[in-house]
């Protein structure tokens, strides 16, 4: 079976129990493991209670499809998730009043990286995860198995240009902050303003200049051991259970 641009491949038992629940119009069909069906009861019963056609096949055959090795013995092929394009994102964040953060992930490259932080930013309640629509991976399969069923439930926007999309985050009264290891301030000591949107530059490179620039402020993790970095996944997910627990 041949990959198409068309359709999402959704592996793994969690996304796909998200999918089922979120979304069962868009799929199309849902392949299970020849093996061990029994961890798979909950999945077949959604399935068949939404008439959604199933197939037993090999495990070697679902890796064929999707590339991913820790598929767990589950793929659903479904309808594609559309993004939310730069266009709608000022009418998107007005109707967020509840919602305090916002995510920008400038460059990510690594899916793994980008499957846990959107993971992070559901079991934060994150209004969604803004990333550039070049120079940034795309929502593949090993993304979603990494997210774990978040791809379904936390909203991402791409935009051609982060500092534009920066200005309309402004114009709709969020307040910038940058992280940054040249921040002068630790992310414990800052008292946050509302709502906020949380800039997390790329695993290489960290914050380009141009995006510093636009922050209103920056912020660092002091780091107290001999290494001196976190990836980009962990960073976030301190960086927003210390900005949640202050503003909640």
């Amino acid at each position: 079976m041949k990959k198409n641009s068309s359709k999402d491949n959704v592996v793994g038992i969690h996304a796909v129990r998200i999918l089922l629940k979120i979304r069962p119009f868009d799929i199309y069909e849902i392949y299970l493991s020849d093996k061990d069906s029994k961890k798979f009861s909950d999945i077949s019963y959604e399935a068949k209670k939404n008439n959604i056609t199933i197939q037993k096949i090999s495990n070697e055959k679902i890796f064929n499809i999707t590339n991913v090795k820790s598929h767990q013995g589950v793929l659903a092929i479904a309808k594609k998730k559309e993004d939310i394009p730069e266009k709608d994102l000022a009418s998107f964040l007005k109707n967020k009043v509840k919602n305090q953060i916002v995510l920008i992930l400038d460059e990510v490259s690594d899916p793994r990286n980008f499957g846990a932080c959107l993971r992070i930013c559901d079991a934060y309640n994150v209004s969604a995860v803004i990333i550039k629509d070049h120079d940034s991976v795309n929502v593949n399969e090993t993304v979603r198995k990494v997210a774990a069923g978040a791809v379904e439930t936390t909203p991402i926007i791409k935009v051609k240009n982060i500092s534009r999309a920066i200005d309309v985050l402004k114009k709709n009264d969020y307040w910038i902050y940058g992280a940054t290891d040249r921040a002068n301030d630790d992310v414990n000591d800052i008292i946050f303003k509302s709502p906020i949107a949380l800039i997390i530059g790329g695993e290489s490179s960290g914050l380009r200049k141009k995006t510093l620039e636009n922050c209103d402020f920056t912020l660092k993790i002091n780091m107290n051991g001999v290494v001196e970095s976190l990836n980009m996944a962990v960073a976030t997910g301190i960086l927003i259970n210390t900005i949640y627990s202050k503003i909640k």
